[in-house]
């Protein structure tokens, strides 16, 4: 290859593979291993990601139609209660574009079967209004609104980074983070490089990355023009391994697809799930989805318009994606989140739209096995009585509390992890169980389970049983599926051993028993039929 085609193909794959500053000298040797050889990632679990950017609408995607004050906050842009989509007789109230015409029901489908959760008031501190800061602080997982202070780095660039001491030399033999579209991502990079790629087409992918690695060896010199040079030799490894492994989980996964899946956003996750069928070990998906920002026009009518447009398209991906995991067998290895750097004012502007706002809400999806689908909140919350000095809604949820829950539970991460991800330590939310039960965990499993509840389905009396491998201070709770406490059932120090608590419950439902020790949170869904 001569050299002018090398810098094109160089400078346009690496926008979408890991990178690195530099490459140290002295007998350099790229050294590739198996995904599941990597600290933490011994288990097939994958993460997805939705970025849904430029502020999602909160209020009108779960909608507050038991308020009246919603009314008087949107004249114009409100849902009347008999268009909102009610689960049961609960005051959870789904946009209807969420239900209406989805595939296989929509969100609220999901939520009645416990695949999905949803959390209200999540944002931080002292927010900032502004797009591309507000994006960086989400992110990177540090809240600091300071312009002058650069954000380099993404939450789970650094997680990433820290599973591959060996960096870049030593990788991994499937990329561990892809980004379907764009430019990669704050949220991938790293202190070290780039922790994943960034593909639109598999194939462009392949054609970019086939036959770039230089036939010269890495050099062993310590001039500037020798590190450069294994600078860009290893970009072009490393691109011409991902591409290979791509293409050929590709290839493979293409004919498998179940699911004749819609237009937009749905042909992202068309794409992933092809690549996870057709055999590739990548841990992290992220996907985004834009024009959130509705200053102007949000709806022209409750099924017409901007935001309704686009609720749709997240719906029937969501949707249709864990139908065809279900159908091709992978659906207990996926986890998902909806993220936004900020939500809307709680009132509209006149001029068919909403301003920059602050906490708003989040989805997390999945198999019912691991995900504790349930409405999380605060009672009363979100409260339109109680907006800040700028109308907006009050966050009650810390975001970086959702992606501790997906850091711990589903990748490994210890709390030594989390403290230096983050800065300081977060208590999860508990909205996800572990695939795999790590050796350290104070209680002991039976069966894959941490909680057994029996009689399930019960009448209303069951037994809850737990067995601790050491003395510790618990706390065991019962929640309902909208996330309100029903009631305690011990909170104190127990000694190691058996354990049994009796439960009582008056209403007909499903429940969820949450058990806290220290940082970690266990739960058991159970039903009651009276």
């Amino acid at each position: 290859m001569d050299r002018r085609t090398f810098v094109k193909k160089t400078s346009l794959i690496t926008a979408a593979t890991i990178v690195t500053p530099y490459i140290l000298t002295g007998e350099p040797k790229i050294k590739v291993y198996p995904n599941d050889t990597i600290n933490s990632f011994e288990d097939d679990s994958i993460m997805i990601l939705i970025e849904l950017f430029g502020g999602n609408d909160g209020l009108n995607t779960i909608i507050p139609a038991y308020n009246d004050l919603y009314y008087t906050l949107r004249p114009n842009l409100s849902y009347p209660v008999e268009f909102c989509r009610r689960f049961e007789n609960s005051d959870l109230y789904f946009n209807p574009n969420l239900v209406d015409g989805i595939f296989n029901g929509g969100l609220l489908q999901m939520f009645a079967e416990g695949k999905l959760a949803i959390i209200e008031g999540v944002g931080y501190e002292n927010p900032n209004l502004s797009h591309f800061r507000s994006q960086d602080i989400w992110l990177s997982g540090i809240n600091n609104s300071n312009n002058s202070v650069k954000l380099t780095e993404g939450w789970l660039g650094r997680f990433l980074a820290r599973k591959l001491p060996g960096y870049p030399l030593e990788i991994p033999e499937h990329p561990l983070a892809i980004q379907i579209g764009g430019t990669l991502s704050l949220l991938l990079k790293s202190d070290v490089g780039d922790m994943g790629i960034a593909l639109t087409d598999p194939d462009k992918f392949y054609e970019l990355g086939n036959g770039l690695t230089p036939n010269e060896p890495l050099r062993t010199g310590i001039s500037k023009y020798d590190k450069e040079y294994n600078f860009i030799h290893t970009i072009a490894k490393q691109s011409e391994i991902y591409s290979k492994a791509v293409k050929q989980a590709y290839d493979k996964g293409k004919e498998l697809i179940k699911v004749n899946y819609s237009s937009g956003l749905s042909q992202q996750f068309r794409l992933i799930s092809t690549l996870i069928a057709g055999g590739l070990k990548t841990k992290v998906y992220y996907v985004s989805l834009s024009n959130f920002d509705s200053h102007a026009q949000q709806q022209s009518g409750y099924y017409v318009g901007q935001h309704p447009t686009l609720l749709r398209q997240v719906a029937n991906a969501i949707s249709e994606f864990m139908e065809d995991a279900i159908q091709l067998g992978y659906a207990e290895r996926i986890a998902g989140m909806t993220i936004s750097e900020f939500g809307r004012r709680a009132y509209d502007n006149g001029s068919n739209g909403t301003d920059h706002g602050a906490a708003s809400m989040q989805f997390v999806f999945g198999h019912d096995n691991y995900v504790n689908g349930a409405y999380y909140r605060e009672q009363g919350k979100p409260d339109l009585s109680d907006l800040d000095d700028a109308g907006n809604v009050k966050f009650q949820y810390d975001y970086r509390r959702t992606f501790v829950d997906f850091l711990q539970s589903w990748m490994g991460a210890t709390d030594d992890d989390i403290e230096a991800v983050f800065g300081q330590k977060f208590m999860p939310i508990g909205v996800l169980n572990p695939r795999t039960v790590s050796v350290d965990d104070s209680i002991e499993f039976n069966n894959n389970l941490a909680i057994n509840i029996y009689p399930n389905p019960s009448a209303g009396k069951a037994v809850a049983e737990i067995v601790l491998k050491r003395s510790a201070e618990i706390n065991l709770e019962i929640y309902n599926l909208l996330g309100f406490k029903v009631s305690t059932l011990y909170n104190g120090f127990a000694d190691s051993g058996f354990h049994r608590f009796n439960i009582t419950i008056d209403k007909s439902n499903a429940y969820y028993c949450l058990l806290t020790i220290g940082n970690k949170k266990y739960s058991a869904k159970f039903i009651v039929n009276k």
